[in-house]
């Protein structure tokens, strides 16, 4: 069998992602990334009113930058650029939104096409934390086949216009630019200053990372999953220009290897849901079929609040209490849909939990497909 280029790089990412240890940058700090409840996840609109119920304890300003570049370090006039970053997500969603609000004292709004002439806001993210370089191989001389078979490939460059310029929002640091378009991800502006003038730039937008982005496009792509208290690697800077020249690169990470090493990326946290957006008690589970041809199902209890008792019914006429219990069904034709030798579903499964603060019931309709 012939592998191909690709095929043979997801297996050295896969070993990499398992094999590697690796320290990210700013070793002690955490970051933390907003979780939004579900009803309430922001429209993409540039409005920041979405974002109102975020603490201000995960928002981060320009007092955590560092200008590594003109010797700036971290005192940066706010007067000149004061930036402020805020990041969500939702449970269930491989999505990371950000909200970037920016003051600057010159918007510069040129476009060149030979190389970078206007203000970007670039961020890098590594979903799994897979770690080293990701936009140059050293061990890949021909840089073509670099930029088709590794650039961005593992973890991702997001280089934003701000403010997009020829309505293009976004280049891609590496070899899959399909990573910017929707509905991989999505973007919203809000500014009303002209080139060369001083004001306030607002950027709502929201990416999906991934633990494998390839050339051929997203038929074979790889999204990063987000669970929450996990960690990812991210880290953003901002290349400010100020006429002729490049008045800065200040950057979270404090090195400017963040922008192609995944090992120079900070940790955030994905947090759980702040306790105001908590019921006291809510019953809510998942599956698993475990054996197909034994009709054998683990259930997974997901309820939220303290909770002392569980009760399943697994619509066949038996029960457990157990937290996680793992149940064979048998055929009985009163819940079996199908024929006996086709996959069939069996009809309603309820949880209902207890504890100090009541009760809560969930049942399911037509969840459990086995044999």
């Amino acid at each position: 069998m012939q592998l191909t280029k690709s095929t043979v790089f997801s297996l050295i990412i896969a070993v990499i992602s398992i094999t590697q240890v690796f320290a990210l940058a700013r070793p002690e700090m955490e970051f933390k990334i907003f979780q939004f409840p579900r009803d309430r996840m922001p429209s993409i609109d540039g409005k920041t009113d979405d974002w109102d119920i975020v603490p201000e304890s995960y928002t981060y300003g320009t007092d955590l930058l560092n200008d590594t570049e003109n010797g700036h370090g971290t005192n940066i006039d706010p007067k000149d650029l004061d930036i402020k970053v805020t990041v969500g997500w939702v449970k269930g969603m491989n999505r990371l939104y950000f909200l970037y609000e920016a003051y600057d004292d010159f918007w510069d709004m040129r476009f060149s096409p030979t190389g970078y002439s206007n203000d970007i806001f670039e961020i890098a993210v590594d979903g799994d934390l897979s770690g080293g370089p990701f936009i140059r191989n050293e061990q890949i001389e021909d840089p073509v086949e670099n930029q088709i078979t590794f650039s961005g490939v593992h973890a991702q460059n997001y280089h934003i216009f701000t403010p997009p310029i020829n309505n293009d929002w976004c280049l891609v640091w590496g070899c899959q630019p399909w990573i910017k378009y929707f509905p991989y991800a999505n973007y919203a502006y809000s500014y009303n200053f002209k080139h060369g003038e001083s004001g306030k730039l607002i950027l709502e937008f929201w990416i999906t990372p991934y633990d494998y982005a390839p050339f051929e496009g997203p038929e074979h792509a790889i999204e990063s999953k987000l669970t929450e208290d996990s960690i990812i690697g991210l880290s953003w800077s901002i290349l400010e220009f100020d006429g002729a020249k490049r008045d800065g690169h200040c950057n979270l990470s404090h090195n400017t290897k963040m922008v192609s090493d995944a090992s120079y990326l900070c940790a955030f946290r994905l947090m759980p849901l702040e306790k105001e957006f908590l019921k006291p008690i809510e019953a809510n589970w998942s599956f698993k079929v475990v054996d197909m041809t034994q009709r054998k199902v683990a259930f997974i209890n997901e309820s939220v609040g303290e909770i002392t008792g569980w009760k399943w019914d697994f619509g066949d006429g038996t029960t457990s209490t157990e937290q996680n219990p793992v149940h064979i069904y048998a055929k009985p034709e009163s819940v079996y849909r199908g024929s006996v030798d086709k996959p069939g579903l069996y009809t309603v499964v309820t949880l209902e939990v207890t504890g100090p603060k009541g009760k809560s019931t969930t049942s399911k309709f037509w969840d459990v497909q086995v044999r």
